[in-house]
C-alpha cells in the first residue's frame, strides 16, 4: 500500500494467484501422498524399517496398520491446517480492498483516514472472531460465502486435530457432536429424452457431503473429504474473491 489511494493500485488477479496457488499446494501434496500411501504395503514398511540401525525407541515402534492411520491423521492435520492459515488473511484483505474502494471512490485525500484504514479498522477486525468478521463483510460490504458453515466447522475440526490428540471434545462440538460438511462436486447422468437409452448426457451437481462425528471419536478423513477439504476452502476463496470484485464494480472505482 503506498501513501496515497490515488496512487494504491490492487490486483485481483494478484491476490488470486497468491491464495489459490497456496491452495494448488496443498492439493498437489496431497495428492502425492494419497497416490503413493495405495501402494504401500504392510511388506515395504517393515522391509524399510529393519534398513533403520537406531531407532528413537523401538519397542514403540507402530506396527504397519497404526502406523498408517497416524500417518494418514498427521497429513490431514498438516494440509488442513495450511489450507485453513489462508482464510483469516483473505477476509482481511477483504475488508481492506472493500474500505479502500470507499475511501478512493469518496474523493478524500485524508491520510489520517487512510492509515485508519491500515492500523486501527484493522486491528479491530482481526480481533473478531471469524463467524463475526464473516458477518462484517457480508453485512458492509454485501461479501457472502455459501460455504461459511462449512469454514467454520472445519475450523474446529481443525483445532481438535492440532491440540486435542485428534479427539473431538465437547469444546468443538454441539449437543455432543459435529457435523462435517463438505462442499462436494458430482458428475450426475441424465436420462435421454427420448427413452433410447443411447444419448448419453453427464452434468456437475454441487452439493454438500456430510457425516457426523462424535465426541471422543478420533479424526479421520476418507480420501475423498480429504480432498473436499481443500476444494471447500477454495470455494471460499473464490466467493471472497467475486465478492471483492462486485463491490469495487458497485462503488465504481474497478478498472
Amino acid at each position: 500500500m503506498t501513501d496515497s489511494a490515488a496512487t494504491t493500485r490492487i490486483s485481483l488477479e494478484e491476490i488470486a494467484t497468491k491464495y489459490l496457488g497456496a491452495l494448488q499446494k496443498n492439493h498437489d501434496m496431497l495428492s502425492y501422498f494419497l497416490s503413493g500411501s495405495r501402494k504401500t504395503t504392510e511388506a515395504d514398511y517393515d522391509e524399510f524399517s529393519n534398513q533403520l540401525q537406531v531407532m528413537p525407541r523401538q519397542t514403540d515402534r507402530m506396527d504397519f496398520e497404526n502406523a498408517k492411520r497416524a500417518t494418514q491423521q498427521w497429513v490431514l492435520r498438516n494440509t488442513l491446517s495450511d489450507s485453513l492459515a489462508l482464510v483469516m488473511p483473505l477476509l482481511e484483505d477483504a475488508r481492506t480492498v472493500c474500505a479502500l474502494c470507499d475511501f478512493k471512490a469518496s474523493g478524500s485525500t485524508d491520510q489520517a483516514e487512510l492509515q485508519k484504514i491500515a492500523n486501527q479498522n484493522r486491528a479491530e477486525f482481526l480481533q473478531k472472531p471469524l463467524a463475526e468478521k464473516f458477518t462484517h463483510l457480508k453485512d458492509t460490504y454485501g461479501i457472502d460465502c455459501e460455504v461459511s458453515e462449512h469454514i467454520l466447522i472445519l475450523m474446529d475440526i481443525c483445532k481438535a486435530l492440532m491440540t486435542k490428540n485428534g479427539i473431538l471434545t465437547e469444546e468443538e462440538a454441539v449437543d455432543g457432536k459435529r457435523t462435517l460438511k463438505i462442499r462436494s462436486v458430482q458428475i450426475v447422468q441424465t436420462p435421454s429424452t427420448d427413452g433410447s437409452g443411447q444419448n448419453l448426457s453427464l452434468s456437475r451437481k454441487v452439493g454438500d457431503s456430510s457425516r457426523e462425528i462424535k465426541v471422543g471419536e478420533e479424526i479421520h478423513f476418507t480420501k475423498a473429504e480429504q480432498v473436499g477439504s481443500i476444494l471447500t476452502v477454495g470455494v471460499f476463496i473464490s466467493d471472497m474473491l467475486k465478492g471483492i470484485q462486485v463491490y469495487a464494480q458497485k462503488t465504481g472505482v474497478a478498472n
